[in-house]
């Protein structure tokens, strides 16, 4: 295990001593397409704002940087003429894909939207190691898919860890350098940024973060103050909350956005239980997981409670919700069509989804009690936070895999930050609760805070005053004035926020996130 407060004094070190660095080496672009666009057909010769990059970094920071102690990082850029400085994205995951943004941005593709009004700037693209282009791990899953049931016993939670420390196993003996899997937590993360914006001679680097991107952008602030210039961190998650707290706020989430379902039903009049006013998404759901059972049966098409509750926790409601597709899903299912809650067909797709997330979560993470009893009190606390019982809930996945994982954080320290940033949440969003946006706004007090009503995961591509407010900041570095309006409140610092809107009192549609 490995501390945060030590890491922290740590790093300390590297911000204030000079380091020797590796050049960059600029690559062609047409020869290292990311894999999200790869089979797409591009116009030649591609965009002279897009640029692609490698820069070999330590894997050990506390090591000299050679031989096997040697990853490479691979990057992209979308740099226009007369840059008026340099934006550091991050989408999040952890894990996720982020060198094929900048193509997007220099190609015009779908995603360029995101980032309308910060044209001017070199947008920078780093596949966080580990990952993708950037020394990604080699793992296995072999045959293991994840039950919709979580663990409920000791027996059964000792088979799951066995299945854990499997898979690990897996990218420990396949992956290279030997030893990488301990080194690719955001404590590493952030060291690899700040080596490239030195090597691209910036002094100051700007950050535009998503979901787990705050949380990558909140340590870079604090270990690095003296080069951050302005942060956006949109659907915060931040340090320093504790396993307890964190699976509790989520699962108040969820049950939030399950009653937003049922609003959207009131508000749709091709939901098929429209006519059946208020409540109606809420009583269906109830209905569904008593009609499955436990075990599931011949007329459920084997289909189980456990599994309607996946669907609804993992499935219809993570990321930006379908609230149609889970309305449509219930009623169906009430009607005695089960298909469109069938688990055995989406098993693969989310255990290859979720479980390598763990590769860098886990070491971010610290397990408070790891022990069945701690993961039991979890659980039981958990329940109490959960009234509606949809009981699956992406923190708690990942938690209990993470009891597993060989290497996991040994502290949970808060992170403070001095600078004036914009932090951005949404009342409604499951997969980062909006009371994680508040701990993270008492950490960073010099900061906004950016309250959008109404859904999704993140700000970023919902048109309207709260995504304005964090782009206008990042492009003229304009703090955003204190405003209460329909869809968005902004808080300026020091301020006292209010209470988080009941559900059916914000009104949902594409302002609302809902599109």
């Amino acid at each position: 295990m490995r501390s945060h407060s030590v890491l922290f004094a740590a790093l300390g070190i590297f911000s204030r001593f000079s380091y020797a660095l590796n050049a960059i080496r600029w690559v062609d672009c047409a020869e290292h397409v990311p894999v999200p666009l790869q089979g797409m057909n591009f116009t030649s010769p591609l965009p002279s704002t897009l640029h692609c990059g490698q820069l070999d970094v330590p894997m050990d920071y506390s090591k000299p940087i050679g031989g096997s102690n040697t990853i490479t990082l691979g990057f992209t850029m979308y740099r226009p003429n007369n840059s008026q400085g340099l934006i550091n994205f991050n989408p999040g995951g952890p894990g996720q894909e982020v060198a094929s943004y900048s193509w997007e941005i220099a190609l015009n593709l779908t995603r360029a939207s995101w980032f309308a009004g910060l044209e001017g700037y070199d947008i920078l693209a780093i596949d966080t190691r580990g990952w993708w282009s950037s020394n990604a791990l080699n793992c296995s899953l072999g045959n293991w898919t994840l039950s919709s049931s979580l663990p409920s016993d000791e027996a059964g939670f000792n088979a799951f860890q066995a299945s854990v420390r499997a898979y690990a196993q897996t990218c420990i003996s396949l992956s290279t350098p030997p030893g990488i899997v301990q080194y690719i937590g955001t404590r590493e993360v952030v060291q690899d940024w700040d080596r490239v914006r030195a090597a691209l001679g910036y002094d100051t680097m700007h950050h535009f973060g998503i979901s787990y991107g705050t949380y990558y952008g909140a340590l870079y602030a604090h270990t690095f103050p003296e080069h951050v210039g302005r942060f956006a961190l949109d659907a915060v998650y931040p340090a320093g909350v504790s396993n307890v707290d964190l699976i509790s706020l989520q699962y108040a989430a969820l049950d939030r956005s399950l009653v937003r379902s049922d609003a959207y039903c009131l508000n749709d009049t091709t939901c098929p239980l429209h006519s059946q006013g208020k409540g109606a998404i809420l009583e269906a759901f109830k209905t569904a997981v008593d009609l499955a059972g436990p075990s599931g049966s011949e007329s459920t098409s084997n289909v189980t409670a456990d599994d309607v509750r996946f669907f609804v926790g993992l499935r219809y409601l993570v990321g930006d919700p379908d609230f149609a597709g889970l309305n449509d899903a219930l009623y169906e299912a009430t009607q005695g069509n089960w298909s469109l809650l069938d688990y055995s067909k989406f098993a693969p797709v989310f255990t290859g989804a979720i479980v390598p997330i763990t590769q860098t979560y886990c070491l971010d993470y610290h397990i408070d009690n790891n022990t069945f009893e701690g993961y039991s009190n979890i659980l039981k606390v958990g329940a109490e936070s959960d009234p509606l019982g949809v009981k699956f809930l992406f923190f708690l996945v990942l938690h209990a895999l993470c009891t597993a994982w060989p290497y996991t954080a040994a502290s949970n320290p808060t992170v403070p930050i001095n600078a004036s940033m914009v932090l951005v949440t949404a009342d409604f969003d499951y997969n980062t609760p909006t009371e994680l946006a508040t701990i993270g706004w008492s950490q960073a007090p010099n900061s906004v805070l950016v309250d959008r009503h109404g859904d999704d995961h993140g700000t970023y591509n919902v048109p309207g005053p709260a995504r304005t407010a964090f782009i206008d900041f990042l492009a003229t570095g304009n703090l955003p004035a204190a405003t209460n309006q329909t869809f968005v409140t902004i808080y300026e610092p020091g301020s006292q926020r209010d209470p988080i809107p009941d559900p059916y009192s914000v009104p949902v549609g594409v302002e609302a996130g809902d599109m």
